[in-house]
């Protein structure tokens, strides 16, 4: 599969569905400039692909004048759409059935959305297939003081991203590249000390000026346990619920007590965890220990990494009493040797037994079929009932 040009606008074909149009209409979604029209049964559907030839076709399997099924084994075999991935999108009624999952093996579909769909979850669909990049925004309200030794003046900045070796700023002033700094990082009551840093990088970015700092050496600790702070979590706050978007590692310097004293009024809560890349045993009881603070409060998992799923296998404390509604899933394509790893939904896993079956997909980037890349009975084993 071609990545897609910068800037390069999808066309999308869908079929009549409410839900989908509000998903089309969320801010995530609008930076994918998505062009899409709307087909009102087969007929007009498979007519509107084979004439657009669009990047993706979402399908309802209930669909109007056929069936959703048919329609996308109707155009996987048409060699001329190759290009086209086809979603189908079902919206199930409780647990997933052997009748289904083989329909949408024999559909030859490349993906599979359970209805209602969080917009964040719709967009990693969409930019997944399509190769466009998957960006979460990240909410960080840090100031900077850049002390320049050089001159002895004091620049201010904003920190907009965190990683192991440095930050990202925005600061209206030039910073000499190379140039060594000593930076304090300021959070509500919270002041680092001063922390020698190194400037990598300086440019002119959306008319204003970002770099980049690197640390010079071993950061002090207060400093590193601030900006472990920072790193670990945004949250959006709505009226019915707030979205928490956890970050980067849990490990035995991280500390959720500033997440929980945020968390105190919020009626009900929606972790996001697809930015979770690796979880210490130190840092899996800390997260339980969480958890467990927030007594009876009402949450749910979304879009759980691979790596948090992992845990959440083996340790099923690290669930609490939330329920898992998506999450990544590692596959493999057989045809072309690519590793892949894919959003499902929980609701499109068939449980038979102590058995767990998974979706079949298919490659975006040959077509063929993709082979779940671990034992599911193990991957999901957090699913069963008991």
């Amino acid at each position: 599969m071609a990545a897609m040009a910068a800037g390069e606008p999808i066309r999308l074909v869908t079929t009549n569905n409410v839900d989908v149009y509000r998903l089309l209409g969320a801010p995530a979604v609008a930076r994918l400039r998505v062009h899409y029209t709307v087909a009102a049964d087969q007929a007009e559907l498979v007519e509107a692909v084979e004439r657009l030839r669009p990047r993706i076709a979402l399908i309802d399997v209930e669909l109007a004048g056929g069936s959703g099924y048919d329609a996308c084994r109707q155009i996987k075999d048409n060699p001329a759409l190759a290009q086209t991935h086809v979603v189908l999108l079902l919206s199930p009624r409780g647990r997933m059935s052997r009748e289904v999952l083989d329909r949408i093996a024999r559909s030859g579909c490349d993906d599979v959305m359970a209805m209602p769909l969080h917009p964040d979850d719709f967009y990693f669909h969409l930019a997944h297939l399509t190769g466009a990049p998957f960006r979460r925004d990240r909410r960080i309200g840090v100031d900077l003081e850049i002390l320049l030794p050089i001159s002895g003046s004091a620049v201010r900045a904003q920190v907009m991203n965190v990683s192991a070796g440095g930050v990202g700023i925005r600061t209206p002033h030039p910073l000499a590249i190379g140039e060594p700094v000593l930076a304090r990082f300021h959070r509500s009551t919270q002041t680092s000390p001063e922390t020698a840093m190194v400037v990598a990088w300086c440019q002119e970015v959306d008319a204003s000026l970002a770099a980049g700092l690197r640390f010079d050496g071993e950061p002090p600790m207060k400093t590193r346990l601030l900006l472990e702070q920072i790193a670990l979590f945004d949250i959006i706050a709505g009226p019915d619920q707030s979205t928490v978007l956890l970050h980067g590692d849990f490990t035995e310097m991280t500390t959720f007590q500033p997440l929980a004293s945020r968390l105190v009024d919020a009626p009900r809560l929606d972790f996001d965890l697809g930015a979770v890349r690796y979880l210490s045993s130190a840092g899996v009881r800390s997260w339980c220990h969480f958890l467990a603070s927030l007594g009876d409060k009402p949450y749910q998992f979304r879009h759980c990494s691979v790596a948090f799923a992992t845990q959440a296998a083996m340790v099923p404390m690290v669930l609490g009493h939330g329920e898992v509604i998506s999450l990544e899933a590692p596959y493999v394509c057989d045809t072309c040797d690519r590793e892949d790893t894919r959003l499902l939904e929980t609701q499109l896993i068939l449980r038979e037994g102590d058995r767990f079956i998974p979706p079949r997909l298919h490659c975006a980037r040959c077509g063929g079929e993709l082979t779940f890349d671990d034992v599911p009975e193990r991957y999901f084993a957090f699913l069963r009932d008991d």
